[in-house]
Order: C-alpha cells, then structure tokens, then sequence
C-alpha cells in the first residue's frame, strides 16, 4: 500500500504540472452550482468512475481495485449588466440615458489550498472483491464567484461589488452489491463554508449618489480554521438489466448548523463611511480599527436529485440521458448581520437582506459516446438547463437564465493504470431584461416613515430584501468549461 501512495502522489505531481500553464490565465465569474463535479467528461448516475462520489454512491460498485482520480475544471465566463437610467428618486425611466455597461471577467481555478472551485480529488478501493467499495471524495459543490468594477458610480454596486462564497465537501462513501444487478450507495459528508462580500449601501433612500454610499466588505478568510461545519447526507440505487443501466441518487442540503443553512463567519468584516462624511473606516471607540465590525452572512443551498440511464447498443458504443433536479426554491435571500456598536454610532445599518427568489431548476443532459480499440473513447453531449429566477429578479447579485451548452470530451488510456480525460462545454444564456424590477427604491424610506412596521407592506419588502435600488435593465452571460483529470489504477 505505501508504494501505491507514493506512486498516486507522483502522478498527481505530474498531471498537475501539466495542467496550470493551462488554467492560470485570467478569467471571470461561475454560478452558485458547480454543473460539472469531477470535470467536463463521461460522469453521470450510471458512469464507473470516482466522480460517482457525487453523482451516485452506488455506481462507485463499478470501480475496480485501488484507484486515484484527480482533475480540475476551469470556468471562464463573462457577465454583462446594462442597467436602465433612474431618476432623482431613483425610479427607472427608459426617457434618460442607460447608465455606463458593467462587465465581471473572473475564473474559477482548483490551484489553491483548500482545494479551489473546480478541483476534485477522490481515492476508493473494492477490498480486493466485487461486494463493497469505499471511496472518499473532496470537491466544492456549490460555490459563487463574481467580481464588477468597484469604481465609484459603478451601476451594480447595491447588488454586487464583489462576491466569494464557497462550500468545500469532505465526502466518504460506500457501495454495496445485492445480487447480481442492485448497488446501494450511501454518502454522507462534511461541508465548510467560507466566503467575501462586497457591496455598496445607500445612507440617503433613493438617492444613487456615490458619495453618500457606504462600503461594506465581509470576508471570513478561506482556510479551512476560518469555515463553519455543517453535514449532508446522500446515497444513491444503480442497477443493469442487459445492456441498460438505471442510477438515480439523492444529496441533502447542509443539516446541523444554527441558522437552517449555510452561515460565513464574516470576522474580518470592514465597514467605510461614506466620502461624503469623510470616507473613513467604522472604528472602535477606542480607535482600534482592528476586529471593531463582525459579520454573519447566512443562505441556504438546495437539495438535489439526479436520476439517468444508458443504453449500450453494441459494444463500445454508449448513449447516456441525465436529469438534476436542484431544489434552489430553497434559496430565497442573503441575510448579512453585523454587530459594532460603532455602526449605530455612525447611522449605518447592521442588518441588510439580498433578495434572491430562486426556483427549482432543471439540468437535462444527453451524451453519445465510443470507443476507438479500447485505448481512446471521444464523445458529444448537450445539456440545457432552465433558470434559477423569473426575470423580474435577476440583478448583478444573481445573473441566470435559460442555458444550451454543448460539450465534446475524450478520454486516453496510456496504459493498463493510468487513463486521461479532457472535456469543453461552452454554455450560452440568451439576454434577459429584468423589466419591470422586483427591487423597490422608494420602500425603504417609506418602511423608515411607517416606524419599521412590519404590517406595513414597505416593511415587508425591505425584509424580503426587495427595498434596494432597481435593478431594471439587461443581462447576459456567457461561460466556457474546460476540464482535465487523471485516474490511477492499481
């Protein structure tokens, strides 16, 4: 068994020098969802390989001896925000000039410690016969990245200046074989989270005036001393009749924490005054900037089903259907609290809600693939995936619509123990225009006139989340994937 580490670790060392000059360009922003756990390539609730840890502990049955899997997948995309003019109240007007385009160009990229969005690393073994697996898997399932201009008058600021939210899985995993056909797979987990939030906060309602704007930026770090724990749960059923295969697979949302869902213990939170009344960081009274302002930023994550089959109709030859259903209606604000006495002292706010009003969304997938002699298998496949949210509340927080991406993939095997896979999927949304706004510029002074009265439907609005400035205008979105991996039998 050492000898096998050792000869494990040297490939990783091998493959990942290969890799970086590859994904260290610069780049750009990735949704709240990783659609490609374990890469760009051949996965799925039917596929035996280690990526199965996500997409169904039971296909891990299929996995053979000691085997070592590590990849990375790069998301490049490009988001573009053209918000409608407003006027002296902040109400949107089609008569008056669009305010200036803002662009976020960011990559997603798995070189860093803790691993990065995108990366995956799994390791499993079968006993030595056909009855159990184990497997252990760590990777980041849901994670959002996305970074606009923070020059002041940037026109997405109340939604978005800057955003890093990041959940890392730590997932063990078995399979068991009944009869001949059945595998059942269990596969609970272990999730930190981590993340950075920054964004601008009117001080006079209405008014989109950057000078009277108040800066908020919370981060929590993103080691792994800096997360907060919660647990999942998943497990999945695999079964083969002839020359057809059935999987379907189910992985909770985070359980076990305080808040119902995700909770960043945003400690090294900074809060600046407006330029207006000097621009200058909320500091303690004693005039220790240091640790005066402590963050919670809390959401929640949603539960998924994936369910697929494939048919083999010769040998070598393989077409594979794939269905996620995300339960993102789960997913309905940011809630941001802050506690300083100084933020009081200075008439900025400790409590701010980021609407977000996700739906339930639907990723299917359709992939055709073969072998050529048993050494190379190239194949093509489409996934379409619906949006997270009506148009009337996407924002430069929350950018997402109906999505056609197709993927071409291949797969090397070198030797008897070592195999490659690459893959590259470029996902087009079409451009939705948020018109009219969910988001109300006026309810927040009128929640204020009413005395915070939660009866008053102002009130209920700013709690939603809704009472911000209007995000009216259009959006588009774009995002290449490419992805490499290795596995390593032994």
């Amino acid at each position: 068994m050492p000898g096998r580490w050792w000869l494990a670790l040297g490939g990783c060392r091998w493959f990942f020098a290969c890799l970086l000059p590859i994904l260290s360009s610069p780049g750009l922003a990735a949704p709240l969802d990783e659609p490609f756990v374990g890469g760009v390539g051949f996965n799925g609730p039917t596929a035996a390989n280690l990526g199965a840890v996500y997409w169904n502990p039971a296909a891990l049955g299929l996995v053979r001896g000691f085997q070592v899997m590590v990849g990375g997948t790069m998301h490049l995309s490009r988001i573009s925000v053209n918000r409608t003019g407003v006027d002296g109240a902040g109400q949107p007007d089609l008569a008056l000039p669009p305010m200036a385009t803002a662009t976020a160009r960011d990559l997603t990229q798995p070189f860093q410690w803790p691993p990065g969005p995108g990366s995956f690393v799994g390791i499993s073994t079968d006993l030595g016969g056909d009855r159990f697996t184990l497997a252990f898997a760590t990777y980041e399932p849901f994670l959002e990245q996305v970074h606009f201009t923070a020059s002041p008058g940037d026109p997405t600021r109340y939604h978005r200046i800057d955003a890093d939210l990041r959940n890392l899985a730590l997932v063990p995993a078995l399979a068991i074989r009944f009869g001949s056909d059945l595998r059942i797979g269990v596969a609970p987990g272990f999730m930190f989270s981590t993340g950075r939030m920054s964004f601008a906060e009117q001080t006079v309602p209405g008014s989109e005036v950057a000078s009277t704007d108040a800066r908020y930026d919370l981060a929590s770090g993103q080691s792994i001393g800096d997360s907060r724990f919660a647990v999942t749960l998943g497990g999945g059923v695999y079964f083969r009749r002839k020359t057809v295969e059935f999987g379907i697979s189910y992985s909770s949302r985070p359980l076990g924490s305080d808040v119902g869902g995700i909770e960043v213990a945003a400690d090294k939170t900074r809060v600046t005054r407006p330029t207006a009344t000097g621009g200058a960081p909320v500091t303690c009274p004693s005039g220790q900037a240091d640790r005066c302002v402590f963050g919670d930023i809390v959401y929640r994550l949603p539960d998924v089903w994936i369910a697929g089959a494939a048919w083999h109709p010769r040998p070598g030859a393989e077409i594979a259907v794939m269905a996620r259903w995300i339960w993102f209606h789960l997913h309905d604000r940011i809630d941001v609290r802050l506690t300083s006495p100084a933020l009081q002292a200075a008439g900025l706010p400790d409590h701010i809600v980021f609407h977000r009003g996700f739906k339930d969304v639907w990723d299917a997938r359709v992939r055709v693939a073969y072998w050529i002699r048993e050494r190379v298998r190239l194949g093509a496949a489409l996934r379409l995936e619906t949006g997270a949210m009506a148009s009337s509340d996407v924002n430069p927080g929350a950018v997402d619509g109906f999505k056609i991406e197709p993927m071409m993939m291949a797969e090397l095997r070198i030797s008897r123990n070592f195999s490659v896979s690459a893959g590259y999927g470029f996902s087009y949304m079409p451009e939705v225009t948020a018109r009219p706004s969910s988001f109300d510029p006026l309810a927040a002074a009128a929640c204020d006139a009413a005395g915070g009265d939660l009866r008053n439907p102002n009130c209920m609005t700013r709690l939603q989340g809704r009472a911000r400035p209007s995000a009216e205008g259009s959006y588009a979105r774009t995002v290449s994937d490419f992805s490499a991996s290795l596995s390593m039998r032994f």
